[in-house]
């Protein structure tokens, strides 16, 4: 939910100082946007990695894990998993372990 808040904010944000600022200035607001988007969905993927971690640690296997919503674990073995986040139009997913988000399904 908190996610969803601050993407929405976000954008509207953004659309704003399109309207008000010039495009020079207007790109360094959209990238400044896009490394914010990118540090939410980081932390997301981080504290998931961190649960499955716990669960291989525990077990010896990443199977049994238990990651909190928005994240989706879609996929999971002894050894590697995939994890998921779909937010409103943000589609992306980390193969694991030591992935790296990526735009786009498991």
């Amino acid at each position: 939910m908190y996610l969803t808040i601050g993407l929405t904010i976000a954008a509207v944000a953004f659309g704003g100082w399109r309207m008000l600022v010039p495009a020079s200035e207007s790109n360094d607001v959209s990238k400044s946007v896009s490394t914010m988007l990118a540090t939410t969905l980081n932390a997301q993927f981080t504290g998931a990695e961190a649960s499955l971690d716990a669960q291989r640690n525990a077990t010896g296997s990443y199977v049994g894990a238990q990651v909190q919503p928005p994240i989706t674990l879609v996929r999971v073995s002894d050894t590697a998993y995939c994890i998921q986040l779909a937010q409103g139009a943000v589609l992306q997913h980390v193969n694991g372990p030591g992935g790296t988000a990526t735009p786009g399904a498991c």
